[in-house]
């Protein structure tokens, strides 16, 4: 079957307290240049199940039941080498927070370019190109001189901004976005989500798109599911 596909997924916590059950069995589907809307308070489960999906959760969690399929592909069973060519290339993801997510002692040019090589044919001077093209894309001014600067030089909208221009330059075929817009100013916010929008009918990009903001939902999503 086409798509990515999550059925029963259930995410658990070894807490001092005891199981925490984080992701208590969701299902949902996404076709090529579907959006998807996953919306919930704060503490609901939402970040777990993207996490589940990327294979990304923290030590103290665990996958306990569930499937998630990648064109029919099961990506629970892969072996992590298996599942570092899917993360990134296959399946991007715009982190919730940037600050934590990009790496400190690296140019954000390197980090963009690093995506590129490792999931694209481009190399050198032209993946470097692109990176510029990229953060050109994603609103960031003066990318030709930005993309040398280091995370500690740049904005939390800035940061968010380049984490969403890593994501996208591997040019993947479905994108999970964890509150993507959250740091972004109106006008940013705007530019961005038409970039989403652009990319889905441009290269049939699915989107799994996880927020709480009921304005971007009307605005992007096909389909919709609350969580609880």
């Amino acid at each position: 079957m086409s798509g990515l596909t999550v059925a029963g997924l259930k995410t658990q916590l070894d807490t001092p307290e005891g199981v925490l059950r984080a992701v208590d069995g969701v299902d949902f589907e996404i076709r090529a240049g579907d959006c998807f809307a996953l919306v919930g308070e704060s503490g609901c489960g939402k970040s777990m199940t993207a996490l589940s999906v990327m294979r990304l959760l923290p030590e103290v969690a665990r996958i306990a039941a569930g499937e998630v399929r990648l064109d029919g592909q099961d990506l629970l069973a892969l072996p992590e080498s298996g599942m570092r060519a899917i993360r990134g290339g296959r399946i991007g993801m715009i982190f919730q927070e940037p600050g934590t997510s990009l790496n400190p002692v690296m140019r954000v040019g390197d980090q963009i370019v690093e995506a590129i090589e490792t999931h694209t044919p481009l190399r050198g001077a032209v993946a470097r190109a692109r990176a510029i093209e990229w953060l050109h894309k994603v609103g960031i001014p003066e990318p030709e001189r930005r993309i040398d600067d280091y995370p500690f030089r740049m904005s939390g909208g800035q940061k968010q901004r380049v984490m969403i221009a890593q994501a996208l330059a591997a040019e993947p075929d479905f994108l999970i976005a964890d509150e993507p817009t959250t740091a972004l100013d109106v006008t940013i916010q705007k530019q961005i989500l038409d970039l989403l929008r652009d990319l889905q009918r441009e290269q049939g990009m699915g989107l799994l798109l996880i927020t709480h903001d009921l304005a971007v939902v009307s605005g992007m999503a096909h389909r919709v599911a609350l969580m609880y």
